[in-house]
């Protein structure tokens, strides 16, 4: 369905960094490039103007590299603090120190729930629109990762305020739409999916024993399972990971005790990333939880054969046995990796069948859906 758009000029947006997230912080995990793109697009077709909020005191060398945005250091004028009780008082007092930066500005923007105390107090100060945006909902993960009670509740009324004070709440997928309405009966938050670019550096020859996945070593991304699925091949395989987090000694130390082919790769740049999933021919995700997963997304874009956890937010992206498969405990995996791993006439179907499920996803689409969303917050003002 095609849906002419009209252009709004001079257009302005403050985008907030996550809370306490930085160029740096994102530099680390090699993720800003990838967050910033969309923003690209934005601001190329559409001419949308950017500003970006970050929780440090003085902006990277990094910010050079991006001429058409404007970054604000959030606290150039306000001492930040090492005692993280005290930063997030000092926090609340932000808005009052750098409200005098946005006056001109169209939308007030929350990237991710954390942090969004900052645009609430200005959206009164101002008097402007206010969108918040999650890529995943973090009650909904404290719930999963049974969380203490006092971070849950933080959590459940911090998304609770958003929904009443925001002038848009968007999400990345529909299960976090769907518990957004039976937790709030929130009937009025909108599903904008993250964005994938068609990966064209697509590799002929990929690694066929190596098998890669991508993901924050944490508890969420059942990493065991995978393991022990390798263990259960009882074969030459391997499996390559990028990623860092706080289980990496417990993993390093659970590969070794197996005498399993395990390679921790750490973090490199989103480009150079891409450029390692169009090497691989097999791409595995064991999480017990997600949102709208960017990994699964690229692995997809890239053609790769996926092996997903069958939980409802990989159900949105991956269709069992047409453009990727999906499993409920390792017994399964490994029954469909041994099914699939030699016959190449049902691996090309598959590949082909990735890209035909990436039309929602793309980022020409999402970056119309974003556009559509400010020109709807500047109507209200």
């Amino acid at each position: 369905l095609f849906i002419k758009i009209t252009l709004v000029s001079d257009m302005k947006i403050a985008i907030f960094f996550t809370y306490d997230y930085s160029v740096s912080t994102l530099k680390r995990s090699g993720l800003l490039e990838r967050e910033l793109k969309i923003y690209q697009k934005i601001n190329e077709i559409y001419g949308v103007e950017f500003i970006f909020l970050t929780y440090e005191e003085n902006l990277e060398p990094e910010v050079n590299n991006y001429p058409e945005f404007k970054f604000i250091p959030l606290y150039k004028d306000l001492k930040k603090s090492n005692n993280k009780f005290i930063r997030l008082f000092k926090s609340f007092l932000i808005p009052f120190r750098i409200k005098s930066h946005l006056l001109d500005v169209d939308v007030l923007y929350q990237h991710q729930l954390l942090g969004v105390w900052i645009p609430l107090i200005l959206k009164i100060q101002l008097k402007k629109p206010l969108q918040v945006r999650t890529g995943y909902d973090a009650y909904l993960f404290s719930i999963n990762n049974s969380d203490n009670f006092v971070k849950s509740f933080f959590y459940k009324y911090l998304t609770k305020l958003s929904l009443r004070f925001s002038d848009l709440y968007t999400v990345t997928s529909n299960c976090d739409k769907v518990f957004l309405s039976k937790k709030f009966s929130a009937d009025s938050v909108k599903v904008v999916p993250n964005w994938v670019e068609v990966n064209d550096n697509l590799q002929t020859n990929r690694l066929v024993e190596k098998i890669l996945m991508v993901g924050r070593l944490e508890k969420q991304k059942n990493y065991p399972l995978a393991f022990d699925f390798l263990k259960s091949l009882n074969s030459n395989y391997e499996i390559d990971v990028y990623g860092s987090g706080s289980e990496y000694s417990n993993l390093k130390t659970l590969s070794s005790k197996n005498n399993l082919k395990i390679n921790f790769l750490g973090n490199i740049s989103h480009q150079n990333l891409l450029q390692e999933f169009s090497n691989y021919n097999f791409f595995l995700t064991s999480s017990t939880y997600e949102g709208n997963p960017k990994s699964v997304l690229e692995a997809l874009s890239s053609q790769c054969i996926i092996f997903a956890s069958n939980i409802p937010n990989h159900q949105e992206l991956i269709k069992d046995g047409v453009n990727g498969f999906l499993f409920s405990d390792k017994q399964e995996l490994v029954e469909k990796f041994e099914l699939i791993k030699n016959n190449l006439s049902e691996q090309s179907k598959i590949k082909k069948n990735c890209l035909n499920s990436l039309s929602e996803n793309e980022i020409l689409n999402v970056s119309k859906l974003m556009y559509e969303d400010y020109v709807f917050l500047v109507s209200l003002r």
